[in-house]
């Protein structure tokens, strides 16, 4: 008696095992064509802009997002109300070309599997479904690149995780390097070059001094 309540417990435990670890399978065929539009503008500076869509293969019309001057991508979509309860995700996605040979940014046509979007860690969640604006400023731990934005709707009470829409925007952007070298430093590295000759220059003129006395 004891060892087939054991036995049963234990096929219980697995089961449970089992479906906390079940994943998804849903492809990104299923969400095809994109229900929902995406346009992208930028706070750099201080200032406000909404350039014309740039492709990631022309790096000169790239608008430059700098994390350390809070700069900020506000992002507007746009698309029909979900099923209620259903809300919206938001992420980056690599350009292709930096996801290339990077298997951990490999893209994978199974939306669970892929990582050229970060799907698993979208920037903002539990968004309202239709329309809407979010402004997202990069912290300090997303990976300088060229970047585009994908959206995501969540369906609700779905577990595994399943998705009733999609949406990517059209334009990218680029999160330039953090300057490792604070100002200050240059500034003071400018100061001591500077002034180190001339330091120098006293230093042998006394000991020539000192030595002829």
């Amino acid at each position: 008696m004891r060892a087939a309540c054991l036995l049963a417990l234990l096929g219980l435990c697995g089961l449970a095992a089992a479906s906390g670890v079940s994943k998804s399978t849903q492809n990104y065929t299923s969400l095809q064509p994109p229900a929902y539009t995406i346009t992208l503008s930028y706070i750099i500076n201080g200032v406000t802009g909404e350039p014309i869509p740039c492709n990631y293969t022309n790096s000169a019309c790239l608008p430059l997002v700098e994390v350390t001057e809070k700069d900020s991508i506000i992002i507007n979509y746009s698309g029909p109300a979900g099923t209620p309860g259903n809300t919206v995700s938001l992420m980056q996605c690599f350009a292709p070309p930096y996801s290339k040979d990077r298997a951990w940014r490999k893209a994978n046509a199974v939306i669970a599997k892929d990582n050229q979007c970060n799907q698993k860690k979208p920037f903002a969640k539990a968004l309202p479904t239709g329309s809407g604006s979010f402004t997202w400023t990069p912290s300090v731990n997303v990976a300088p690149s060229v970047y585009t934005i994908q959206l995501l709707e969540v369906q609700a009470n779905t577990n595994p995780v399943m998705y009733a829409a999609m949406g990517k925007g059209t334009g990218y952007f680029q999160i330039i390097p953090i300057n490792s070298r604070p100002a200050w430093l240059m500034a003071m590295t400018g100061v001591f070059c500077a002034i180190g000759p001339c330091v120098l220059a006293g230093y042998f003129y006394f000991e020539k001094v000192h030595k002829r006395d």
